[in-house]
Formats: structure tokens, C-alpha cells, sequence
């Protein structure tokens, strides 16, 4: 299926949480589009008004990143309703919202989150009031030791099938050891072992 604009707001929601710097080649790779469609979809939103596209990467213009919180909040509350109530894997709650969720708008929405208790976080620990000040770290500032996960930011499925393997969801308490190449998780289950691009996807506190 084509991808709605929705998906690339949250696509560089993501990137830019998760590493910092967007570019078109990366929206294109996390949407599974070819570099050219991307292209076109990022620049339609950048003559809306909602994205910047630079030398420097992509950013949302202050227009783009009310309607990109919002954009947000929806997926995570849709997430927590396919995880909890559907019985949706952890590791594919992700996925298996990104049509579901634009059927879930205004009154909607808002009666589907009261009824569910107000939750707080998403299924992979990322909060729902997308705005919240939070105190934690990437895995890229720690040094070697026991931290709890707080929430994975990068929501790739092959990426939170690993975790989930492992035993290192949010909540759960790791062990982690570095080198000058790549970190290990040493989770319940077992370890892996991170390039250390991709670990700054993953937050944590003492």
C-alpha cells in the first residue's frame, strides 16, 4: 500500500528522537520507498509549510511539529490499543497500526484513550503526551553497568524483535558493556550486540 504523509511526519519524528539528523535517504530506508519517493513526499510536505529541507537535514517548521505531535499521540494511543486490546505482538504493534491508526481521529480517538484509563506510554515506553520532559539516556552517554529500560524511540521491527528476544523491554533491568565498536545488551534472555548508531534508538535510566 502507498504510504499516507502521516507516515513520513512520523517517520522523521522518529529518526530525528531516536538520532538526531533526518535525511531523505533515511525516511526513504525506515518507509521501505525508493530515495526518489521519498524525495517527492518529504518536499510536498516542505511546501506545506510543515517541514524545513537543507544542507543541515530535515526539521519540522513550528507548523509541522504541532500537527507532527498530534500525528504522534495518535500512533501511540492506537499502539497501545492494538497491544493491549488485540493482542498484537509487542515487537509488530508498530507496523500493525500505520493504516489502522488514520481511522482513529477528534471524538474518537479521545473516547477510545478514556476508555483504555488514560495510559501514559505506548507499548515500547515512549509517552503519549509527546511533549513530556524526561529524564534518561541514550546508550551511547552510559558507561558499563546495570540500567533499567526506559523506552525504545526507534520502533524498527527487526529492531524490537532483537529486544524483545533478549528480555530488555521497558521495564525490564540490563546489563550493559561497551567497546570501541559496538555495545552489548546482556537482557534476560540474552545479549546483543548493538552498533552504536542504532543503540542511541534506545533510552535508559540509572
Amino acid at each position: 500500500m502507498k504510504n499516507n504523509p502521516d507516515d513520513y511526519i512520523l517517520a522523521v519524528w522518529e529518526i530525528e528522537e531516536s538520532f538526531g539528523k533526518v535525511n531523505e535517504k533515511d525516511v526513504a530506508s525506515r518507509l521501505n520507498v525508493s530515495l526518489p519517493t521519498a524525495w517527492e513526499a518529504l518536499h510536498k510536505l516542505s511546501d506545506e509549510n510543515l517541514l524545513t529541507i537543507g544542507r543541515s537535514g530535515i526539521s519540522f517548521t513550528p507548523k509541522g511539529k504541532i500537527i507532527a505531535a498530534n500525528t504522534m499521540r495518535t500512533h501511540r494511543i492506537t499502539e497501545y490499543f492494538a497491544y493491549s486490546f488485540l493482542e498484537v505482538p509487542w515487537e509488530e504493534s508498530h507496523e500493525a497500526v500505520m493504516y489502522l491508526e488514520h481511522g482513529f481521529t477528534g471524538k474518537m480517538l479521545e473516547t477510545l484513550y478514556k476508555n483504555m484509563g488514560f495510559p501514559k506510554k505506548c507499548p515500547h515506553g515512549n509517552p503519549i503526551n509527546v511533549m513530556d520532559l524526561l529524564s534518561e539516556e541514550d546508550l551511547t552517554n552510559v558507561r558499563d553497568g546495570s540500567y533499567e529500560i526506559e523506552r525504545i524511540v526507534y520502533e524498527d521491527r527487526d529492531f524490537l524483535k532483537k529486544i524483545a528476544d533478549s528480555g530488555s523491554k521497558p521495564g525490564e533491568r540490563v546489563k550493559i558493556e561497551r567497546n570501541d565498536e559496538y555495545l552489548i545488551i546482556l537482557g534476560q534472555n540474552g545479549e546483543i550486540k548493538m552498533d552504536k548508531y542504532l543503540a542511541r534508538g534506545i533510552r535508559v535510566t540509572k
